[in-house]
């Protein structure tokens, strides 16, 4: 009876052990999480976190921000389908939308390498003359148009002069692009040969 009582006492002393373990375990947990982003508030509130643009982006800080970027565009890109036909003539008007447009941050085979080593944006602009984009068509407008947050991207939508009519061609515009953009691995042959036209400058 009384190794009875001793075995049931130390079942109960081995469970208040396994207990307190357990509550020491998550508080631990629920002070990291706190500590956490008061850490980051006290750094950025003293001024400790670094701003300048003319400084290329940490391993641990690139692969955060693509990873959110591309979760996020997946995410709220509505998968609307594109509405410029890929013809030679469309693709050399997105080209020229593009050239004038768009280049001078994103580059052209003339520009590109210079623009990729010029540290002047933070993020820097994707150089797409280098790295075309592999993003489906619907995913690229929905960036043009609503641009991303924190970087040199802004909005494209409504930015266009309307058509004679006053009608607003932007979204037009910028499916134009895309079109040309998602199209640079294949394009044809006078459009290959204007993309890669040396500029007059």
């Amino acid at each position: 009876m009384q190794a009875d009582r001793w075995t049931y006492g130390s079942r109960l002393s081995d469970s208040g052990k396994k207990l307190n373990l357990m509550l020491r375990f998550l508080l631990g947990l629920l002070a990291g999480l706190l500590t956490f982003p008061v850490v980051i508030l006290l750094v950025a509130g003293f001024g400790l976190l670094p701003i300048n643009a003319n400084t290329s982006p940490s391993g641990w800080e690139n692969a955060f921000s693509h990873m959110a970027l591309n979760a996020s565009v997946r995410r709220q890109s509505p998968r609307v389908p594109n509405p410029i036909d890929p013809t030679e003539e469309h693709l050399m008007a997105g080209m020229t939308i593009f050239k004038n447009d768009c280049a001078g941050c994103h580059g052209t085979p003339d520009t590109a390498s210079k623009n990729e080593s010029d540290l002047v944006l933070y993020p820097n602009a994707p150089q797409f003359a280098l790295h075309p984009s592999r993003k489906p068509d619907y995913q690229l407008f929905w960036i043009v148009k609503g641009g991303i947050r924190y970087t040199g991207m802004f909005a494209w939508g409504g930015q266009f002069a309307p058509d004679a009519s006053g009608r607003d061609v932007s979204d037009e515009k910028i499916w134009t692009v895309v079109t040309f953009l998602t199209h640079l691995d294949s394009l044809p042959p006078a459009v290959n040969a204007e993309w890669h036209k040396k500029s007059a400058n």
